[in-house]
């Protein structure tokens, strides 16, 4: 019974942890913090996607962000590093050995015909589907609450009126691509040629100097080199893969934001409830 206890009170601590991440990344302004060299609280961000891109920029990819919302489904893989909202969830799930270093999320994302989404790290495991979530804290099994209110009260276990569509403040929005690339500014990046990406036939756009600059000139990362490129689908038209890295002089990467799309509205995606639900 106390083996249980500290893994549910363990749970509820990431959960809690989690809910305040999801809720800062919802309101306020989403943009992807970018990385620091200063204490925690004291950060740059990304400059914010744009959708009238300029100079060398592509009216590709600023319509990238609708088409990957026009998908049905769609599974991922996800890195971040240097972030403090990534630094705090290392700590908590022990996924990270340092404050700088990375932590990889695996999910599947539905987008239609209802919205539902898995999403998984070491120590760390939601369900969003048929508007709540869903938190994996152990043996005690999963907590369940209102994707309403992220970090309320779990739920009686009530389901939604009949046709209700499900909420989309879900605490698994800002761990999925979508969160991620509608971060991204669109704009300074060349299309140099067409090759296959995760199996995707795609165009590769690469940062040019502008972007690149830009890049330097919001962090605080001193002397780093950046790199950044996307992979956009020949047909649909989405982001199949993002890659963008700052190196620092010492070979270490304190910032890294990637993502890999596959499966891409296969019919075997799927995100259902958990059975063992606390209090069910």
């Amino acid at each position: 019974m106390f083996g249980v206890a500290q893994r549910q009170g363990r749970g509820l601590l990431i959960l809690t942890a989690v809910a305040a991440l999801a809720l800062s990344a919802c309101g306020g302004g989403s943009q992807t913090p970018a990385p620091s060299d200063t204490p925690v609280g004291s950060t740059a961000s990304l400059p914010a996607a744009t959708s009238s891109p300029t100079g060398n920029g592509s009216p590709v990819l600023a319509g990238a962000a609708n088409a990957l919302a026009s998908l049905t489904s769609y599974k991922f893989r996800m890195t971040q590093a240097g972030t403090d909202s990534v630094n705090r969830v290392a700590d908590l799930t022990g996924n990270a050995a340092s404050s700088n270093g990375s932590v990889t999320f695996n999910g599947t994302v539905i987008l239609k015909p209802d919205k539902a989404a898995e999403v998984t790290t070491t120590g760390l495991h939601v369900i969003y589907v048929g508007g709540f979530d869903y938190m994996d804290v152990g043996n005690a099994g999963f907590l369940k609450m209102s994707a309403d209110s992220p970090g309320a009260s779990p739920s009686s276990g009530a389901s939604p009126s009949s046709g209700a569509s499900p909420s989309p403040a879900s605490i698994s929005d800002p761990f999925t691509p979508a969160q991620v690339f509608s971060d991204i500014r669109m704009s300074g990046y060349s299309n140099v040629g067409s090759e296959p990406k995760n199996g995707v036939p795609s165009d590769h756009y690469h940062a040019g100097a502008s972007a690149l600059a830009e890049l330097g000139q919001v962090a605080v990362v001193k002397g780093a080199t950046w790199s950044a490129d996307i992979w956009i689908a020949n047909d649909g038209g989405y982001p199949v893969s993002i890659a963008i890295v700052a190196t620092a002089k010492d070979g270490t990467i304190p910032y890294e934001t990637t993502f890999d799309l596959t499966n891409i509205n296969d019919a075997a995606n799927k995100v259902t409830a958990p059975e063992n639900v606390m209090g069910a």
